[in-house]
């Protein structure tokens, strides 16, 4: 028959086991891997020239409000939508390739991330514009098309985020407001828009089109062309 002592050391000792028991359960339930619900890709819009190389960020956001820096995690993705604008290493970094806006994005599990890019030539020494004339119905409401090309390459840069379009009147030079960009109505170059003009029509309008070129700064078309808007 077993002493009260001997009864007393099995139970406790059998109570530690099960305590043990217990806080291991526990544990494993308190300390489950937080999962990844969305990633932030930056920087965003950013703007870099042919050959140049752009470092991306992503953050992950997690289920319990953590965050956490998974750019060169083994487990994240990095693509652009347009080898032929930008490329992308393993660990983010972008590389410029053409003239162009991309799209990078960084995937981990099913959480995707993605930020704009620009890529810009190196030097350009002119840009041309064109047609150098046109007619376009304010009220009809059909786009209009204009091609900026640059040199040296004649390469497109019409819609790229870095190229920037002026209107202005021909007759005294004054800003012309109501057009505006849009994504259809030409297979190539930049369609545009007209609506509520200021002036009203009939107007000419002239029209410029610029863009960085590195070291040289600012380019400007510097040929004539004009779009007549009437009613």
């Amino acid at each position: 028959m077993l002493s009260s002592r001997r009864k007393f050391q099995l139970v406790a000792s059998f109570g530690f086991l099960v305590l043990i028991a217990v806080a291991g359960i526990g544990c494993n339930g308190f300390f489950v891997d937080p999962i990844l619900q969305t990633i932030t890709v930056g920087p965003t819009g950013v703007g870099i020239l042919v050959n140049k190389t752009q470092q991306m960020t992503a953050i992950g956001t997690y289920d319990d409000g953590s965050q956490k820096n998974i750019t060169g995690s083994s487990s994240t993705t990095w693509t652009t939508n347009d080898q032929t604008i930008a490329t992308v290493s393993t660990a983010g970094l972008v590389t410029g390739v053409g003239a162009g806006d991309a799209t990078v994005t960084a995937t981990n599990g099913v959480a995707t991330g993605s930020a704009s890019i620009t890529i810009s030539l190196n030097t350009i020494s002119a840009i041309t514009v064109s047609p150098t004339s046109q007619s376009v119905s304010a009220s009809s409401g059909v786009p209009f098309c204009l091609v900026a090309t640059a040199t040296p390459g004649n390469v497109d840069i019409s819609t790229i985020t870095s190229t920037n379009w002026t209107f202005t009147n021909n007759a005294d030079g004054t800003a012309v407001n109501g057009i505006s960009k849009t994504n259809t109505g030409c297979s190539t170059g930049q369609a545009f828009t007209v609506g509520t003009l200021l002036p009203n029509p009939p107007v000419t309008v002239r029209v410029t089109a610029s863009a960085p070129s590195g070291s040289n700064g600012t380019v400007t078309s510097t040929n004539l062309v004009t779009v007549s808007i009437t009613q």
